[in-house]
């Protein structure tokens, strides 16, 4: 594979003192991660325990098996003694089922505990992630949530399962297996004792280095799923600006980068195995070798049966160390999993909203010098807005693709902080005010309309108390009404998932009747009548001027229909206030506004 610009970075960087400093203090850095991980491990300690028992039990039963196999050899076999032979046998068919019992308990408790760990553990990072601030929402990011939440948890999961069945079958393999071994014989135990510091320091070298290799591409994982989400939801800006080929680009190269990072460290990691396996045949190789010469020393008390459990103990021995192997190799992962959902765990959640609950504000908007820039951006999404909306006004925001007109109702609605200026309610600073006070005052219909599988008055009333009466009203005001007495279940009337079931322009007036049952200062339209024809749209807006007097309204359309409705209009162009004022005024005097009428009406 041939290497990608960023990968040679990379390398550069890890040959650099800064890179190699941060290399040296990785490893006590994530072991605060790795704590606060199994700090929630406690509630499962006792069928984690019990699991742990039966897998002692179970290497009891496995180190045992050999010594009955070398009984039959020498005391049967070699006696021709069939009646020792058939109980022996009989013996080990017991403590082989027993075995596999004991094996089958203990993963099905084990792997219980440590299922519902997992899925407590995604609870807790969904959870977490609602009560994050926006601005650390964001810089997270939704596509490291979404792996933290499943590919991390699940990674623990595996982590646990592989480190209880190495912990319990290691210790006592290996003990037992080297006093059964001595016993046999002590040039063989030897032997065999020699070659597991051999095999833990082959298995560390060959792990060395997985672990930058894994938090590397687990990184451009995310990165991955980031550049990806944000090219489906903005496709059309993407389109517009003729970005397509220059996303690819992005996507491509942090694929290629997570790629080759997960091939190098399944690389290395892979090597554990063939290794260990070329270490127990050369094992069992001289054992063999060298047993034959001692059985034939006179006087000697091995046997043929000593040297074939001999070899069986290498053979749990080095098994039992594959499994540490590969756990060990799963280590360095391990402490990447834990410090990314630490990071998110261990996050600031949004304060207590001690100003909720308060009165409703009078709907006063005021933007002085507002500019904001979206992260990692090149420029302002938004730069030097100024705009002062009334109490009960209705205005409009208009202009093409990419203009700024959803980045400002992030904004009102307490999305995003600006950058610089300030964004004022009722003459107070937005920054002063909690998220959910700001959100308590603005109710909006979202550019992208969210129906939620359920029923019709579920999808209205959003978890409020309100009656039928009220649902119906809101139904009537958003033209909708019409529909829902038209099914013979009524407000009842099953909605699938997305509102599959429903037209554009039905979604859309759906999301308006729940926007406008909410009591709010502050109602926003994002381009939500762009389904609707012209008709149904004018009766819309007549139904809304009076359910909504009083109230301020702000309509984002790329209609100039809906914008001449509006007591004014504000033009934006590339994050700007072009003008603003009527529809006559700005006919006579801006050009971005007369093109847009232009296009429309001719």
């Amino acid at each position: 594979m041939q290497k990608c610009a960023a990968r040679e970075n990379c390398e550069t960087a890890e040959k650099s003192q800064n890179c190699g400093n941060f290399r040296k203090n990785c490893a006590g850095a994530m072991d605060l991660p790795m704590r606060n991980i199994f700090r929630r491990l406690k509630k499962y300690r006792a069928p984690l325990g019990a699991a742990f028992v039966l897998l002692v039990l179970s290497t009891v039963c496995s180190v045992a098996l050999p010594t009955l196999m070398t009984n039959i050899v020498d005391y049967g076999i070699n006696e021709k003694d069939l009646g020792y032979v058939y109980r022996t046998c009989a013996i080990m068919a017991g403590v082989a089922v027993a075995y596999a019992g004991l094996v089958v308990a203990a993963y099905k408790i084990g792997q219980d505990a440590v299922a519902e760990f997992c899925g407590e553990l995604r609870a807790e990072i969904y959870a977490k992630a609602n009560s994050l601030p926006m601005d650390e929402f964001g810089k997270i990011g939704t596509g490291a949530l979404i792996t933290r939440s499943i590919e991390d948890a699940d990674r623990i999961g595996d982590v646990i399962n592989t480190l209880m069945s190495a912990l319990s079958a290691i210790p006592f393999t290996l003990i037992l297996g080297t006093v059964l071994a001595f016993r046999k014989d002590w040039v063989l135990a030897v032997i065999l004792f020699a070659f597991v510091p051999v095999l833990f320091v082959v298995v560390m070298a060959v792990s060395g280095k997985i672990h930058a290799l894994w938090k590397r591409s687990d990184e451009y994982m995310d990165k991955q799923n980031a550049l990806i989400r944000s090219r489906l939801t903005g496709i059309r800006v993407v389109r517009a600006f003729n970005r397509e080929p220059e996303e690819q680009k992005k996507i491509d190269r942090a694929t290629h980068v997570m790629a080759d990072n997960i091939i190098r460290a399944n690389i290395r990691a892979g090597l554990i195995s063939p290794v260990c396996m070329f270490l127990l045949n050369l094992a069992v190789v001289i054992i063999l070798c060298v047993g034959a010469v001692r059985i034939s020393l006179p006087g000697t008390r091995l046997t043929v049966g000593g040297i074939l459990a001999v070899i069986e103990y290498v053979g749990m021995i080095m098994s039992g160390f594959l499994t540490v192997s590969f756990s060990i190799s799963e280590v360095p992962r391990f402490r990447v999993n834990c410090a990314r959902l630490s990071e998110v765990l261990d996050a600031p959640s949004v304060p207590p909203a001690r100003d909720a609950g308060q009165p409703l504000l009078r709907g006063e908007i005021a933007l002085k010098g507002v500019s904001y820039r979206y992260p990692g951006s090149e420029g302002d999404a938004l730069s030097e807005i100024d705009m002062h909306i009334s109490p009960g006004e209705k205005i409009a925001v208009i202009g093409g693709t990419g203009s700024g007109k959803s980045t400002l109702v992030r904004l009102l609605l307490g999305l995003a902080s600006p950058a610089s200026g300030e964004l004022c309610f009722d003459g107070i600073d937005s920054r002063q005010m909690s998220e959910k006070r700001i959100r308590e005052n603005v109710s909006c219909v979202l550019q992208r309309d969210t129906i939620f599988s359920g029923t019709v008055r579920e999808n209205v009333v959003a978890g409020r108390q309100v009656s039928d009466e009220e649902v119906w009203k809101a139904l009537g005001d958003a033209q909708l009404r019409e529909f829902a007495e038209g099914q013979k279940e009524g407000l009842g009337y099953p909605v699938t998932q997305r509102g599959g079931n429903l037209s554009g322009g039905q979604k859309q007036r759906l999301a308006i009747a729940r926007a406008i049952l909410k009591p709010a200062a502050v109602y926003i339209f994002d381009d939500s009548f762009s389904a609707l024809d012209f008709m149904t749209e004018s009766r819309l807006r007549g139904r809304l001027n009076e359910r909504l007097c009083g109230k301020t309204q702000i309509i984002v359309t790329q209609r100039v229909a809906t914008a001449m409705t509006c007591d004014r209009i504000y033009v934006f162009e590339n994050g700007k206030i072009e003008d603003f004022g009527s529809h006559e005024e700005l006919s006579a005097r801006c050009e971005v506004y007369r093109e847009i009428y232009l296009s429309q009406t001719r």
